[in-house]
């Protein structure tokens, strides 16, 4: 306690010298608020969670009237002590930080701010919820009554109640995005989580395949993925559709629905669908390894219920961007789509790989390798990779071809492009360098002690697969790479950065990025100086430079254009 409470005069002499040695007279705000924010909040969390702990666990002893004094006498000591000593030191910063957020309005958009409020209220959320669960198992007879569980919902969610609500009310509607996305994300695994447990439970009840002994395993599997999902889906309907569904379409919601959303849901369906597949494929013409069909597809109620909830979620989630109406071409989306088909590329690769592997090994080995039981288990492997990764890679590859076709400039100086080339063709010509290197090392080592024959070929089929299938892929992109430089302008190539300094018109400096394909900041002037934007006149500034960085000030005789080095 002693030691807790010399912290906080620690915090406090550091808050008070650092103003008094760098405030300035004159109503200046003074400098290193940065510091102090640092340790209020720091400081506020960890009381926080002290405080919410001691009154939890005290709670918890009191609605189980048995375990008051009796138990673990030093978590009694110290449920006590967080309690006595935590509980009157969050109140008491937390209601002199609430001052300063009423009072300074800059404070309301600090970094400190607002890292204090999603680390509080995303932490009291989770734990809630695992109290609410274990409440919820207790109603329906699956688990033994805690008073712990009560008391963790009570406490926890009070807390998260209070600084969802403060934060409504005080915290700029900008600096609220991340953390409802944040906790919209958190709702949604936990409540896609029980469905896929819930669908899972069932089928393997209505095909039979756990068995008459398992049944009331199986009901058990359908309850608490039932209760999984009451507890995640009231969290996503609260962070998202009440608050965020209809918020403003930035980066960051871009990023959730089509990262998360869209690609989620579409990765997670796919990666189920190809297990079933496989499976599928070596129950009909493979070894199955087992003897009856129950055996072999007792995985496949998870699977199929993951591929039917990823669906759902990617359905979900690409209605509401078709709903948006907004066709812009953002680096998140370009991010998406170009991830995308970095996935099936590699899928399509993997595959190939393996077929290359199979048929070295069956042609410099034994005639009946290529119909044995795990070369054609090897090769229905490669041909689900190959029948899952091509069309994926080919539908994302042909939209963006689709697009850089009909905005050439835009698309090929895109960064996001030009990453996704340098990464593919970094990567494969890396990979297939080093498979280069081992298969010759292999052949040479044979060579030389004289035992160079078909064993030799054999130990060098991965290297032989690799270089093959990463040879094509490196050489594939690095052409694709080569014609984008070659067609790309130079002036859209020369403004990779923008910074408009004057008023801060969010729909200007969309269009500029839109025609420049770079970044653009938008910084409002604070003495609200120079005229309105021109879309037209920013893009000849820009390119009357000729600079690849470029700072635009608008005044009231017009525009001022500044190379700039960011190093």
């Amino acid at each position: 306690m002693i030691a807790l409470i010399v912290l906080v005069l620690i915090v406090v002499l550091v808050a008070v010298g650092t103003r008094q040695a760098v405030g300035r007279p004159g109503g200046v705000p003074a400098r290193g608020h940065g510091v102090r924010r640092f340790f209020q909040y720091v400081l506020l969390l960890g009381l926080l969670a002290v405080a919410a702990s001691g009154l939890s666990g005290l709670l918890g002893r009191l609605l189980g009237p048995s375990t008051l004094v009796a138990g673990d006498q030093a978590d009694l000591a110290l449920n006590f002590t967080f309690s006595l000593v935590g509980i009157p030191l969050y109140l008491g910063l937390a209601l002199w930080s609430r001052r300063r957020l009423v009072a300074d309005r800059g404070e309301r958009w600090s970094r400190g701010w607002a890292f204090y409020l999603g680390a509080a209220t995303l932490t009291a959320l989770v734990v809630a919820m695992f109290g609410l669960y274990d409440l919820l198992a207790w109603a329906v007879g699956l688990e033994d009554f805690e008073g712990r569980s009560l008391a963790r919902l009570l406490v926890w969610g009070g807390a998260f109640a209070a600084h969802w609500w403060l934060g409504g009310r005080i915290t700029p509607a900008d600096r609220l995005q991340v953390l409802r996305l944040l906790a919209s994300l958190i709702g949604l695994g936990a409540a896609a989580t029980g469905l896929v447990t819930v669908l899972a439970g069932a089928l393997d009840v209505l095909l039979g395949l756990q068995g008459e002994a398992m049944v009331s395993s199986a009901d058990t599997q359908i309850l608490r993925g039932a209760l999984v999902l009451v507890v995640g889906a009231p969290v996503w309907l609260l962070a998202w559709l009440r608050s965020t569904a209809r918020a403003e379409r930035d980066p960051w919601w871009l990023s959730y629905v089509l990262l998360v959303g869209v690609g989620g849901g579409l990765v997670t369906a796919i990666t189920a669908a190809s297990t079933l597949l496989f499976e599928l494929l070596v129950w009909l013409v493979g070894d199955p390894g087992a003897d009856t069909a129950a055996q072999h597809f007792r995985d496949a109620p998870t699977a199929t219920a993951a591929a039917v909830v990823g669906l759902l979620v990617w359905w979900y989630h690409h209605a509401v961007l078709e709903t948006t109406g907004d066709d812009t071409r953002t680096e998140v989306r370009r991010v998406y789509e170009y991830l995308m088909a970095g996935v099936g590329l590699l899928a399509a690769a993997a595959g190939l790989t393996t077929v290359l592997v199979a048929l070295v090994e069956a042609l410099t080995g034994d005639a009946d390798l290529l119909v044995g039981p795990s070369a054609v288990n090897t090769l229905l492997a490669a041909a689900t990779l190959l029948v899952v990764g091509v069309p994926v890679w080919w539908v994302y590859w042909q939209r963006i071809n689709r697009v850089a076709q009909a905005v050439s400039g835009q698309e090929h100086a895109s960064p996001t492009r030009r990453i996704y080339l340098l990464v593919l063709f970094g990567l494969g010509g890396v990979a297939a360098v080093i498979a280069l290197l081992t298969g010759v090392y292999l052949l040479l080592e044979d060579a030389f002690a004289g035992t160079f024959g078909a064993e030799t070929i054999r130990s060098m089929r991965f290297a032989a697969g690799v270089v093959v299938t990463t040879a094509a892929i490196s050489a594939y992109h690095w052409t694709i790479y080569r014609a984008d430089r070659e067609r790309t302008p130079e002036e859209v190539r020369g403004a990779r950065f923008v910074l408009l300094v004057g008023d801060s018109d969010p729909e200007v400096a969309r269009e500029v990025a839109k025609r420049t394909g770079g970044q653009v900041q938008a910084w409002r002037r604070a003495d609200r100086g120079g005229r309105p934007w021109s879309v037209e006149e920013v893009m000849s500034s820009i390119q009357a430079t000729g600079a690849q960085e470029v700072l635009v000030l608008s005044e009231a005789t017009g525009l001022r254009t500044v190379p700039l080095d960011r190093g």
